[in-house]
């Protein structure tokens, strides 16, 4: 295998990475959007109805609404409703360029490419994803989770294997 064949290889690998992160991500920031509204539907609809139970913890009772007044007046500063809209658009386009990539590896595999046009596919299919990256992302910082990155990176090595017979 010459040395862009591999670097082909390596990129599909990176945009499956790539695609599975966003999911994860995506997945992960709506969880805490969910759970930050569920907390505040529970203390706030519950709150009168639970003093009376609560008379013997007051304190405890009384952190709990200021917790939810705090984390009402932070809502609109917390950034995870407005990075899944943001990563659920990028991750649409990184997929659609995932599959160009992976349906691209035939010939690179197959030895039909050039190492010029497989270079050149290959810095195509990068700038197509910085393209989207900054149509998607704009000023948005998309902070790295570490532990969703190892799980997206053990995901596509899966499907990779699966589907390409460890590929290289």
């Amino acid at each position: 295998m010459s040395v862009y064949q591999l670097r082909y290889w390596n990129s599909l690998k990176e945009f499956k990475t790539h695609v599975l992160y966003l999911h994860n991500y995506a997945s992960h920031c709506e969880w805490w959007d969910k759970a930050i509204n569920i907390f505040l539907a529970i203390t706030s609809s519950s709150s009168i109805a639970a003093w009376a139970i609560w008379q013997k913890h007051q304190i405890v009772w009384a952190v709990i609404i200021a917790l939810s007044q705090i984390i009402t007046a932070v809502k609109p500063f917390l950034p995870f409703k407005l990075r899944l809209k943001a990563v659920a658009d990028l991750n649409d386009r990184i997929q659609e360029i995932s599959l160009e990539c992976e349906k691209g590896w035939f010939a690179v595999a197959e030895g039909e490419l050039t190492e010029k046009e497989i270079h050149e596919q290959c810095i195509k299919l990068r700038n197509d994803a910085l393209m989207a990256e900054r149509k998607c992302l704009k000023n948005i910082v998309l902070p790295k989770n570490k532990k969703l990155l190892k799980r997206a990176e053990e995901d596509a090595d899966l499907y990779l294997t699966k589907n390409y017979h460890k590929g290289i």
